[in-house]
């Protein structure tokens, strides 16, 4: 099941597993196998695709293997379901690669005796968390509506790389779903950002 747009973070939180979750990307991203027996051979096939479609990249075939190898499994020690990555070819020649994940992170419970929080106010309680911690001191930090799964709080960081996290409270879990993209690409930082927070939009949870 979807949570769609009219729940607006005042669904009931009653114990709804989840099954799965999806986002759309552009046809230029890779969808990167995080099965260790298979990754290899999954990735290195997709970067001998890529290298057909865009033959610049061939001098850079070993390397992006290497690197999209190397990605795919940091994305599973991190505890993530889902990675993707996109190449993107440089101004200057060399190739840079952006990067989203997709993770469950265990949230805090209330105290005993005390309700449930409903999604807005698990946002806006993580938000004001983020907001005042040292460590993401210079974050934009704010509480969206996503279209198909309620209210989520978006973080993006700037500096030598680009970071928009995206935070959604999971229906009766105490947990969020995780979305982080990632570019070390300052040239195309507005771009890029606009690009994560569309792909993120179209987040849609399904739960059994």
């Amino acid at each position: 099941m979807t949570i769609s747009a009219d729940d607006d973070g005042q669904a009931p939180l009653g114990p709804r597993p989840l099954a799965r979750a999806s986002i759309i990307t552009p046809g230029d991203w890779i969808e990167l196998d995080l099965d260790p027996a298979t990754r290899h051979a999954s990735i290195s096939r997709a970067v001998r695709q890529a290298v057909v479609r865009s033959r610049s990249l061939a001098p850079d075939a070993v390397r992006l293997i290497a690197l999209l190898d190397r990605t795919s499994r940091q994305a599973v020690e991190s505890g993530a379901f889902y990675c993707a990555s996109r190449v993107i070819e440089d101004a200057t020649g060399g190739v840079l690669v952006a990067t989203v994940l997709m993770q469950i992170c265990r949230s805090s419970m209330p105290p005993p005796g005390m309700p449930n929080p409903r999604a807005g106010e698990q946002c806006a309680g993580l938000a004001s968390v983020i907001s005042n911690d040292p460590g993401w001191a210079g974050a934009d930090v704010r509480v969206v509506p996503l279209p198909f799964v309620g209210p989520a709080v978006r973080v993006h960081v700037e500096d030598s790389a680009i970071i928009v996290q995206y935070f959604v409270p999971l229906i009766g879990g105490f947990a969020n779903a995780v979305l982080t993209f990632t570019c070390p690409c300052p040239p195309y930082a507005r771009v890029m950002t606009k690009l994560f927070d569309t792909m993120a939009e179209g987040l849609v949870l399904h739960y059994e």
